[in-house]
């Protein structure tokens, strides 16, 4: 580190090493220099589909403002083959709830999908939404 040679040349003391990592950690003027941090994304992936309501990604929605009938979420669930999108307002997060609308308005009308993919919360990794 540049910053930390200079200091040694000129300056001793004991952690002076510790301390100047943390000047330079926190120096608002380095920061805006070099910009944020970027990390690395992973790579996207293709799914390959060979029929409609094969593979179904969902997710939630919110919090949002509650409704006039109580819900503050919106469930969000979408064929990977049609695209085809459903929205559907619901009250809280819980699995049970979940569960129970994703049955009601997706499953009732197009069949149980091979795959669910979802971005793996704490609502869609419970026992219940398991073995769904």
């Amino acid at each position: 580190m540049k910053t930390l040679s200079k200091t040694r040349e000129r300056f001793y003391w004991d952690r002076l090493r510790a301390d100047v990592e943390k000047w330079c950690r926190e120096c608002h003027a380095c920061g805006a220099r070099k910009g944020p941090k970027t990390r690395t994304k992973g790579r996207l992936q293709r799914y390959n589909v060979s029929a409609p309501f094969e593979r179904m990604a969902l997710d939630i929605l919110g919090p949002l403002p509650v409704t006039t009938k109580g819900n503050r979420y919106v469930l969000v669930l979408m064929d990977y083959f049609t695209k085809w999108p459903e929205a559907i307002p619901i009250p809280d997060q819980e699995a049970s709830t979940v569960a129970e609308e994703l049955v009601r308005v997706w499953i009732s009308r197009y069949g149980v999908p091979m795959i669910l993919h979802s971005d793996q919360g704490t609502n869609f990794n419970s026992a219940l939404f398991t073995e769904l």
